[in-house]
């Protein structure tokens, strides 16, 4: 049975069954800021099992989930993942242990027709209840029911004694014993042994304890029902494997990197190729629901996985990036189910690309230093590489300490393991401080409870810039909550309004609204004690404000449309900010845009805006609206009714902010920045409407100055700059072009396997002084490379020449892309000459101690 055979199953079997079918959460959970990616089935079902949502009774899905507590373990067990999905019932105070552990056991042996006898089931060693329901109604004999400790069989594990306190409870396992021929053989073999006979595939979690301090386990008055099947151990289980990685779902991506990588994988080589399937399976999912690689929170787990797979890849001879060929399989096998894949795409693949390149050029600049490293300790008589240097590799160059540990080895060095686990602990304490997740599986922060059961907020902002409204709560003394209001709630970009909250003798300044469920919050900095509950009062806007809000979210949709036009349907929204002065749009495209590029982009979005065009605002079932074409925002997870905002042959997205009723309302349209965010990330801001002018009149006003100073015409400034630039650079070079003499060069030459080497830095100069003074040298000394180094204050140049004999066995051109990407610049140009450079000073400063290295390769 096919794994999508298996999902469609698992769903429609609930669904008969009165339960709620609710589509997968995105990996990186909107409102649960206590999380960094979405880890298990419940996560989005927090609220119903907390009480504060009570809509739905019984749930079922199957949740894109992504841990990276086991990395190690992947690929070298048959079931572990770093991304996975998982099949899950879930019930919120309606049925309980009888009816989750009977539909259960119907559904691996009707639905899957797995036999009776193959299932094993553990429960927790007091859970009698559930005990009694797999031996007297299901009919499983005691030899086949084990009975585990809070450890194996209490969620969260061992929380009875260790925490934390909130929801919790015990647990069933149900395990598929593959046969007396697969794992260890032993006649004692049971459910607890590692050897893989006995595969756990489903885990039956009931909630029905609340743990207070001191693990007092009060019973909670509904009681829960939390289930969750691995869908990849599951389909190994149907499909007769004896591993995931041969399952339907994964063999094309082992397939594909066997004929990459032209290798008939040994026992080893297999597993590196199991590793860069899924870590690249894990990267792709996560790209496409917005984690972008980056060196902190969500984006360093992406990082660190791209890096894994890649270090596997180049392991295996790869010298080339390979992650990116995986996208169309992994968008052939999944993109029906998660469309997402398949809108991203071109996105995801241009991310790992460049993420993969940056990496290899990293790793052989790691490659180098720990063999450095490994050449200076020994000349010290020191046998171990210190645990700072291997550290610095694993975190900055993404060397991973098990590669440095078999590189030293082969080097005839050690590391200290202890040492360098305890700064990997130091980072990893870092890391949760700085992201602030929470240890607490459920947390309920506290304005949630102040919350729970005050009445929704009915937003009136649409139609209205002012309503009447009754004070349903006044909160920590600056926030108050009503019934109605036409302040809109940041949201989706959209900052919040502003306005007042008047009433009888009192009239207050609201400086912000925030949405939390379906409740609005009003900020108010100068509270008054006359603002009390059940008073009537008048909510207004800020009609100005909101206009300019409203004309930079107009005018971010058609900014979006004319990027899409020009660029390709490829690029995505990612991100953005509306606010009433400006702009700002994050999306995918790898690389930057150009001067013409972003003419024609402003052109377009102009054009759109001289046209008047009405923008038509309809609510429709979110099928209804993707089926018409609607762009929808990546991450964000729609209800049954959404909002499409169209503006005709232009643009048409789900969106639930405030827009103009016209195109003509934002007046004009300016680009002031585009830049780069992260890798295949670009960002763009833009002004319109008063931003527009006021940005028009400053640059007029600059242009008017500068025009007076050059006494000429505002139109024939930039003339009159580039000749008086060109006449200053004339005078410096004539000034300062003995500055760099041939005897300081000399004076910097060494041998090098029976060539010149001449190297140097020199502060403040520029390109065209390291030039001459090149070019004045190379013409005068036999076999010779020159490399020199101009630095400022914010960027360095460099420059690599050669003599006319030098070239016939060395490239000034292979040089210089060495170097640059050392430094992560850009460089190129002729065998004899050749130039670039970079920001990152601090990496120049390194190379320096490497050119000659750099300069031996290329002469070998």
């Amino acid at each position: 049975m096919k794994t999508d055979e298996i999902r469609e199953r698992f769903l429609k079997f609930f669904k008969a069954r009165d339960h709620k079918i609710v589509s997968s959460d995105s990996l990186i959970p909107a409102k649960d800021p206590t999380l960094l990616f979405t880890g298990a089935g419940m996560n989005q079902f927090k609220d119903y099992f907390l009480g504060l949502k009570k809509d739905i009774k019984r749930a079922a899905s199957s949740q894109k989930c992504l841990r990276t507590g086991d990395l190690e373990r992947v690929g070298f067990t048959a079931y572990h993942h770093s991304f996975f999905e998982m099949l899950g019932n879930f019930s919120f105070g309606d049925y309980f242990k009888r009816e989750a552990i009977l539909w259960a056991y119907e559904f691996m042996t009707k639905e899957l027709a797995i036999p009776g006898e193959r299932l094993h089931a553990s429960v927790h060693e007091k859970d009698e209840e559930a005990y009694k329901i797999w031996r007297d109604e299901i009919g499983m004999p005691d030899r086949r029911i084990y009975r585990f400790g809070d450890k194996t069989n209490f969620w969260p594990s061992n929380a009875p004694a260790d925490g934390p306190n909130g929801p919790c409870g015990p647990c069933s396992e149900i395990f598929y014993d593959q046969g007396e021929g697969v794992g260890c053989g032993k006649k004692t073999c049971n459910v607890e042994c590692d050897c893989g006979r006995y595969a756990e595939v489903w885990n039956l979690v009931f909630t029905q304890f609340d743990r207070e301090d001191a693990g007092k386990l009060t019973p909670l008055e509904a009681k829960n029902i939390d289930t969750g099947m691995g869908l990849e151990r599951i389909a190994c289980v149907m499909q007769g494997k004896r591993n995931n990685f041969e399952t339907d779902i994964f063999d094309p991506l082992v397939q594909h990197l066997k004929g990459l990588l032209k290798k008939s994988p040994a026992a080893d080589e297999k597993r590196m190729i199991y590793v860069i399937a899924d870590h690249t399976r894990a990267a792709v999912f996560s790209i496409a629901d917005g984690a972008i690689p980056s060196n902190e929170g969500r984006g360093y787990v992406v990082r660190k996985l791209i890096r894994r797979a890649a270090m596997y890849a180049k392991k295996m001879g790869s010298g080339e990036p390979v992650l990116y060929t995986l996208v169309p399989i992994i968008e052939k096998l999944m993109g029906k189910t998660y469309p997402e894949l398949v809108n991203a795409g071109p996105h995801i693949s241009e991310v790992l690309k460049q993420e993969e390149e940056r990496f290899l050029d990293r790793l052989e600049e790691g490659l180098r230093m720990l063999k450095d490293e490994a050449k200076r300790s020994k000349q010290n008589n020191m046998d171990t590489i210190p645990a700072e240097v291997v550290f610095y590799l694993h975190d900055t160059c993404g060397l991973p300490i098990e590669i440095t540990t078999e590189v030293a080895r082969e080097l005839g060095m050690k590391i200290n393991s202890k040492e360098c686990e305890a700064l990997m602990d130091e980072q990893r304490k870092r890391a949760r401080e700085n992201t602030q997740i929470a240890g607490a599986i459920f947390v309920t922060e506290e304005m949630d409870r102040k919350l729970h059961g005050i009445p929704a907020t009915k937003f009136v902002g649409y139609e209205t810039n002012d309503a009447e409204a009754t004070v349903l709560a006044v909160i920590d003394g600056k926030w108050a909550v009503l019934d109605r209001t036409s302040l809109y709630a940041e949201s989706g970009g959209q900052v919040g309004d502003t306005g007042m909250i008047s009433g009888e003798g009192f009239k207050l300044e609201v400086t912000d609204v925030k949405k939390r469920d379906t409740h609005f919050l009003h900020k108010i900095e100068n509270m008054s004690s006359k603002l009390r509950v059940g008073c009537k009062v008048r909510v207004s806007i800020d009609s100005q404000r909101r206009l300019d809000i409203m004309r930079n979210h107009t005018a971010t949709h058609l900014l979006q449309a004319a990027l899409r036009n020009i660029l390709g349907k490829g690029v995505r929204q990612l991100g953005s900010l509306v606010a009433p002065d400006r702009l700002r749009f994050d999306f995918s495209y790898g690389k930057a845009l150009t001067p013409g590029e972003i003419e024609k982009i402003e052109k377009e979005v102009n054009g759109n805006i001289l046209k008047n065009s009405a923008l038509r605002v309809s609510e429709k079932t979110t099928e209804e609206a993707k089926r018409e074409g609607a762009l929808a925002f990546f991450g964000e997870k729609y209800g049954e009714r959404v909002r499409l905002v169209e503006i005709e042959n232009t643009s048409k997205e789900l969106c639930g902010g405030t827009h103009a009723a016209k195109t003509g309302d934002i007046g004009c349209f300016i680009i002031v920045s585009e830049s780069s965010v992260a890798s295949g990330v670009r960002r763009i801001e833009a002004v319109t409407g008063r931003g527009a002018l006021e940005h028009i009149q400053k640059s007029r006003t600059a242009l008017d100055e500068i025009a007076s100073l050059l006494k000429v015409k505002p139109e024939d400034a930039a003339t009159r700059v580039k000749k008086l630039m060109s006449r200053t650079k004339e005078l410096e070079r004539g000034a300062k072009a003995s500055q760099i003499s041939v005897e300081d060069l000399r004076k910097l030459s060494s041998k090098l396997d029976g060539y010149n080497l001449i190297c140097g830095s020199f502060k403040g100069a520029t390109i065209d002084e390291l030039r001459d003074a090149s070019d004045e040298i190379r013409h005068k000394e036999a076999k010779t490379v020159i490399v020199l180094f101009g630095i400022t204050e914010d960027k360095a140049h460099f420059i690599v020449a050669c003599s006319p004999d030098a070239v016939k066995k060395i490239s000034a051109n292979d040089i210089i892309r060495d170097i640059a990407k050392t430094v992560e610049g850009q460089g190129g140009g002729r065998k004899d000459l050749a130039q670039g450079g970079t920001k990152r000073l601090d990496l120049t400063e390194k190379v320096l101690s490497r050119i000659a290295d750099i300069v031996r390769k290329h002469l070998s």
